[in-house]
Formats: C-alpha cells, sequence, structure tokens
C-alpha cells in the first residue's frame, strides 16, 4: 500500500505560524463593501478580524483592542485616515501595531505620504485578494520580527547586567584578599629595610608586590572592559594640557624604561594647543599602556612619544599622540588579531612576553569614546607605531603654543609638597578612627596602618556595631574625627548603618570602604552619607592623607 509522505514542518516554523494566525487585524473603512471585500479575504488566514466604520471608531478600537494590524482607509468622515495613523505612531510603538493604508490615490503622493507618517505598507482599491493576505502577511511577519528582535535585546540587556553583577561581585571578592595581601607586604618590605633584612627577604616580597600588582591590573582591566561594553564608562571632558599629559606620563613609565636600558623621548610638533577639553585621565590610561606595550616588546633603542594637532577643513581638530618604539614588530597577519579582548599577535608572543590583551581592547575604544582612533604601523622585527588620536573639543580662543610652557615650578613645588606628606612620621597623631570592617586581616592591616601613623583606633566588626559606638561617641558630646565603613558587612552593611547614623544627625566624616569598583559605586556610597571613597586595595598613603584632609576640614566647620 502506497502511503503519501507527510511534510514535516520544523516546530519553530510550527509555532510562528500558530502565532500569525493568532494576530488581531483591525478593518477600519467607511464602507461596508470595502469592509466585506477586506474581511473576505483575510479569514481563511485564521485571523481574529474586527471592524470599524470611521475613524472615530477605528481610534477608539485601536486602544480598546490593540490589534496588531491595523488596514486603513484614508478617506473617511469625523476622522480621515492620516490623522488616526498619527495617533497610532505617537502612542504605540513599531512592534506595538503596524499600520497599512487603503487607499484610491494612485499618484503616488498619498502614498509618500502615508510612508512618511509611519505607515508600514498600502493596499490599493481595488486590490486582489492574493495582494491583500500577501501585503498583510508581510506587516505580521515584520511585526513578530521586530518583537522578537525587541526580546532578545532584553534578554541581552538582562545577561549584561547579569554578567555587571557577577564581575562587581568577583572585583570584591578578589579585591577584599588583595587589600591584605598587598598591604602586609607593602609593611613587611618598610620593616624589613629597616632591619636591613637579608636580599633575598626582600626580593621575595618584591617579588610578591609585583605579582600581586600584575593580577590587579588584570582585575582593572577586565572591569574597565565591562564598564565600556555596558556603556557606563564613566568619561569627563574638563580643560586639560596635551603637554602636561605627555609629561606626566612619560615621568610615570620612565622608570620601567630604565630598567629595561631603553632611552625614552618626547617630541612635540607646533603649533599646539595650550589646552583641549577631553578626559585626561583615560588619556593618560591611553598612553601608559601604549608605553608600556612599547617597553615590553622592545630589547634595545628608543621609545618616542610624538604629540601633533591635527586639522583639517571638514573634521573636528584632533591631538594624535604617536608611540614609536623599535621592537619586534608585526607582521600584516599578525595585526589583524589586534584590539580583540584576550588575544595578541600570535600565541608565542602570549607565552614570551605575558599579557591577555585586554590592553590594547581597551585602548581602543577609549579612544572611540573621547571621539578618535587608534592606528597601528608595523614591520615584522623592525618596530611599530601606534597612534591614538582623541577629539580637542572647541579650539575657539585657545592659545597655540610654538613652544613648550615651562611648569617645572608647579611640579617641584608639588613634590616638595609630597616629601612634606610622606616624611611626616605621625601625620595623624590625635585622630580617634572608627573602623567598620568585618575582615579580621583587613582589621589588623588597616589598624595598623592608622596607628603608625599616629591614630587612636576603635573596631566595630560590622554595621551595628558601627552605629552604636558613634551613637556613644554622641552621647558623650564628642564625634570620631573619621569613620571608615566598610560596605560589605554582616548584621548591618555599611550603606544601612551610614544612612542611619545619618538619620539621628551624625555629622562627622565617614569613609565609605569597600572593595567594589564598577560604575555607580562610589556615587551610591555618597548618596547615603558618605563624605568620600576609598577602594580595595587600599594604598596606605591616600588612605592617610584622605583621613587627615577630612578631618581638618570638619574641625575647620566646628570652629
Amino acid at each position: 500500500m502506497f502511503y503519501p509522505r507527510r511534510k514535516i514542518v520544523p516546530k519553530a516554523k510550527e509555532n510562528r505560524n500558530m502565532i500569525y494566525h493568532k494576530s488581531k487585524v483591525l478593518i477600519v473603512d467607511d464602507s461596508e463593501v470595502v469592509r466585506h471585500i477586506l474581511s473576505k479575504a483575510l479569514t481563511p488566514e485564521g485571523y481574529t478580524i474586527y471592524s470599524a466604520v470611521d475613524g472615530e471608531d477605528g481610534w477608539r478600537k485601536i486602544n480598546d483592542l490593540q490589534p496588531d494590524i491595523v488596514l486603513l482607509d484614508v478617506e473617511m468622515p469625523t476622522r480621515n485616515g492620516f490623522d488616526v495613523l498619527r495617533e497610532v505612531r505617537e502612542n504605540f510603538k513599531a512592534e506595538e501595531i503596524a499600520v497599512i493604508m487603503v487607499t484610491t490615490q494612485s499618484d503616488g503622493k498619498g502614498i509618500a505620504r502615508a510612508f512618511e507618517e509611519g505607515a508600514f505598507d498600502y493596499i490599493p482599491k481595488p486590490a486582489t485578494e492574493s495582494e491583500i493576505k500577501a501585503r498583510v502577511r508581510n506587516a505580521i511577519r515584520a511585526i513578530h520580527l521586530l518583537r522578537e528582535q525587541k526580546h532578545l535585546r532584553q534578554q541581552a540587556e538582562a545577561a549584561n547586567q547579569s554578567k555587571s553583577a557577577f564581575l562587581a561581585n568577583m572585583s570584591h571578592e578578589i579585591r577584599t584578599p588583595m587589600t591584605a595581601i598587598l598591604g602586609y607586604t607593602e609593611i613587611l618590605e618598610l620593616e624589613a629595610r629597616t632591619h636591613q633584612m637579608p636580599e633575598l627577604f626582600l626580593d621575595s616580597l618584591d617579588t610578591i608586590r609585583r605579582n600581586g600588582g600584575h593580577l590587579m591590573e588584570l582585575i582593572n582591566d577586565i572591569l574597565d572592559l565591562s564598564k565600556i561594553e555596558a556603556g557606563k564608562l564613566d568619561v569627563e571632558s574638563i580643560a586639560c594640557s596635551p603637554q602636561t599629559i605627555v609629561e606626566e606620563v612619560m615621568e610615570l613609565v620612565q622608570v620601567r624604561a630604565e630598567a629595561k636600558g631603553l632611552k625614552l623621548e618626547a617630541d612635540f610638533k607646533f603649533p599646539l594647543p595650550a589646552q583641549i577639553h577631553s578626559d585626561p585621565t583615560r588619556i593618560r590610561q591611553i598612553l601608559i599602556n601604549l608605553i608600556g606595550n612599547a617597553i615590553k616588546f622592545t630589547e634595545v633603542g628608543t621609545i618616542r612619544l610624538e604629540t601633533e594637532l591635527l586639522q583639517a577643513p571638514y573634521d573636528e581638530p584632533q591631538i594624535q599622540f604617536t608611540i614609536v618604539d623599535q621592537g619586534i614588530g608585526m607582521s600584516e597577519a599578525q595585526m589583524t588579531n589586534l584590539f580583540r579582548p584576550f588575544s595578541q599577535a600570535d600565541s608565542s608572543t602570549s607565552r614570551k612576553y605575558g599579557g591577555t590583551g585586554l590592553g590594547l581592547t581597551i585602548c581602543k575604544r577609549l579612544a572611540n569614546i573621547l571621539g578618535g582612533d587608534i592606528s597601528v604601523q608595523s614591520e615584522l622585527n623592525h618596530g611599530s607605531r601606534f597612534s591614538a588620536t582623541v577629539r580637542t573639543g572647541s579650539l575657539a580662543e585657545i592659545e597655540l603654543l610654538h613652544e613648550l610652557h615651562d611648569t617645572q615650578g608647579d611640579s617641584s613645588t608639588a613634590a616638595v609638597n609630597d616629601k612634606t606628606t610622606t616624611t611626616e612620621e605621625s601625620p595623624l597623631r590625635g585622630k580617634h578612627v572608627l573602623l567598620a570592617e568585618d575582615g579580621p586581616d583587613n582589621q589588623k592591616l588597616i589598624s595598623f596602618i592608622l596607628k603608625k601613623a599616629g591614630a587612636e583606633v576603635c573596631l566595630a566588626a560590622n554595621g551595628e556595631e558601627a552605629y552604636q559606638a558613634a551613637i556613644q561617641e554622641m552621647e558623650r558630646g564628642t564625634l570620631f574625627d573619621v569613620i571608615l565603613m566598610d560596605m560589605q558587612m554582616p548584621i548591618l552593611d555599611g550603606y544601612s548603618a551610614t544612612r542611619k547614623v545619618r538619620d539621628v544627625g551624625y555629622t562627622g566624616p565617614i569613609i565609605s570602604l569597600t572593595a567594589n569598583a564598577m560604575e555607580g559605586d562610589r556615587e551610591r556610597c555618597l548618596a547615603v552619607g558618605c563624605n568620600d571613597h576609598i577602594t580595595k586595595p587600599i594604598d596606605r598613603r591616600q588612605l592617610v592623607e584622605m583621613i587627615s584632609e577630612l578631618s581638618e576640614s570638619s574641625e575647620l566647620c566646628l570652629s
């Protein structure tokens, strides 16, 4: 016996067809004949069909039924089709309702107007049944594709939020122990040098500190990349000096270059604007990364940083920073892998020199955010040229330099001030600090740092203890000079503790202490009442200076 072959329909297509067949279609036309023709053509398709007798009735039913498709006559009493179309487009998104205009106009002007005002398609009068079916079917297919796209976009946004939450948690979990590792290493190094410990001891501590620093750089790179991909990277646009930025960067990377016996040069091509409007922190980040790469891949020779103004007649002016090295260079094939996350020119490069490949990816995206780009020219075994451009902002009334400004006076004054700060033995002498921290290791470390700087330290193991300690101090008629508040603690977290303390009128300085470094963490801490914010791993000098400044400004306010 012969059995006819059954056509197998993929399940996804089957489900899609079911959705299409359940679609709601509203026919809005003042002609009963036209309504009948359209309804007769579409009924076999399985749609749920409604009708309205004029524009007013149609708009009311659009609001009540919210159909997928509206077949809308152009010329009707009380309210014409274009008026209704405008209302639909003002109140409903494209993926919610698609409008097909039904018109006798054949001169093209009415059809063009319909598309301009947001119609998806049009059906001419008269039209065949097959044409009516095809146009409605296409509109339904398009609207469901738009809905699927919106759903996928929402899923992607939810996934991105989950990723951000994971990275924030990862940051906290890694930064918290790194605070103890790097902090105690620094303390041991200071003590070892004071007591003239053996060289092996000092070398071992230096190795721990250096590798801990590499780990922190990796964590920071991952967090930066995540912020950029999520569109949440905080970028400023402030007045800054290209010359100053270059001089600061050269000073920061000088030690690394000298350690490899490399020469560093800065070359300024004039005229150069005295100021631009951009983000100096992000520009420094780009340049330090690019010069760091040049140092890494160069064994002998010179690394040069060239700075020049690019001005084209019809383009916005840009500053271009070009890093020229005499390193290993790259082939054309190797350059294709640049600027991709977690990739380098080739695997052998990664094995020999280390690194994740995140640095160049971040640099390129930062340059894009700052209105520029990064390009590269390279020749294998002959070195590379990386050029980073950033937008300058308006240069109207900005002085154009034809020689370098003398900034030595400012930097020398800063050096003297820094020396005074760092050589002061007990900058926190007489200060009473409340440390709210639940981690025993970090309690010991931070307490040691504060006591070493001369402070008296009171400990609280959670937010509730911190709140009670602050209240008791208020009842005695005094305040702590500073409260250091860890934001993730048991019983009562730092956010709630700070809010409670402020609610009862506590006015003393509070510094939030957190291992979170994601976008908005600082703002969230300030919003609950903190005066400042410091992230783990803690920079010893930064912490002491912040406490000193806040406590002194608080004393001035009270006096």
